[in-house]
């Protein structure tokens, strides 16, 4: 077995430069006090060196790690990604870095991470609750020890700290007013699982839509069921079997969206000729799929950006700011064949 080789320290670095360990360690701070020409010396040594920082060392003696924690169900979710980047570029800005968590969406994985982000005595905590957190009794150890705790997107039920969230009942309300106002008299709705806030909203906004221009609200046509294409494939199959089946479908996200227009051409249903279709994120697939997807734009980037802002704020002033509570982005329609 081979032997685990020996960390480089502040001291192997002062011992090789004559120098002493405290200059060393403000050097490699970047301390203004240290010159450049010493500075630049000492980086260069340690980089030569081997030398690896022990950043648990540093922000014990620092009080501060300079690290947000993310939490999210999936990276590879279209929102997500977009949110992810936005929260990467606003948190390099402030001179942060992010180490993210994903909880593949179960409750399980999710306690998992806030204790190891607890552990890791990061500064904050950015979080986006799996399908099925209905509570937010494990995220106490931030909520006790006042470290800041944002949620974005998903957000628990009754949570009473900071939420950055979409509208979703208004995104729910302009998709489903679309289709009326396209003619549509009978309107499926695909969902997500409605222990999350988003797809209760979205549901929501849906019927309160339909109650507005008087169109029925159909029980048949509900599918509740986790979003994935497999799922949606498996819902447009039952719903396309209908005796009489919609004309017009509104899905809670464009995976969803995508795999009915699919489903509907290998059963010679035309889209939007038979049925008009309207999902959900503007994500990535909305635009390739033929006919391109009529969705709503929830602006993830955004999102992110502002999650930061509001954590940092956090971190360095306390509630001493007037930040936002609960944030709300507006969200948009974005227009294209799929309901026309």
């Amino acid at each position: 077995m081979k032997e685990r080789s020996t960390k480089i320290t502040i001291y192997d670095i002062a011992r090789v430069l004559n120098l002493s360990a405290s200059t060393v360690s403000r050097a490699l701070q970047n301390n203004k006090l240290i010159n450049q020409e010493t500075r630049d010396k000492v980086r260069q040594t340690a980089t030569e060196m081997g030398y690896v920082p022990n950043w648990i060392a540093s922000s014990l003696r620092r009080n501060r790690s300079n690290i947000i924690g993310l939490i999210v169900p999936r990276t590879s979710m279209y929102f997500q990604s977009t949110a992810i980047s936005g929260i990467q570029h606003e948190a390099h800005r402030y001179g942060f870095s992010i180490v993210i968590g994903q909880s593949d969406d179960t409750l399980e994985m999710e306690k998992e991470l806030v204790n190891t982000f607890f552990s890791l005595r990061v500064d904050g905590l950015l979080a986006v609750s799996s399908m099925f957190t209905t509570a937010f009794e494990h995220f106490t150890p931030f909520i006790k020890n006042n470290i800041p705790l944002v949620f974005y997107d998903r957000v628990p039920a009754d949570f009473p700290g900071y939420t950055i969230t979409g509208d979703d009942f208004k995104g729910g309300f302009l998709a489903t007013e679309h289709l009326i106002r396209q003619g549509c008299k009978r309107i499926a709705h695909f969902s997500g699982n409605l222990t999350c806030n988003l797809y209760q909203q979205r549901l929501l906004g849906y019927k309160a839509a339909l109650e507005k221009y008087s169109v029925p609200f159909d029980e048949r046509f509900l599918y509740v069921h986790n979003l994935t294409s497999e799922a949606a494939t498996t819902a447009s199959r039952e719903l396309l079997s209908k005796d009489e089946y919609p004309d017009g479908l509104f899905a809670a996200n464009d995976t969803s969206a995508v795999a009915f227009i699919q489903e509907a051409k290998r059963q010679q249903v035309a889209v939007p000729g038979d049925i008009r279709v309207v999902g959900y994120s503007n994500d990535q697939s909305s635009r390739i799929i033929t006919p391109a997807l009529t969705t709503i734009e929830q602006s993830g980037y955004e999102m992110g950006e502002k999650a930061v802002d509001t954590i940092v704020k956090l971190i360095n002033y306390g509630d001493t700011m007037k930040i936002t509570k609960h944030f709300v982005f507006p969200v948009e329609l974005i227009e294209r064949e799929s309901s026309q």
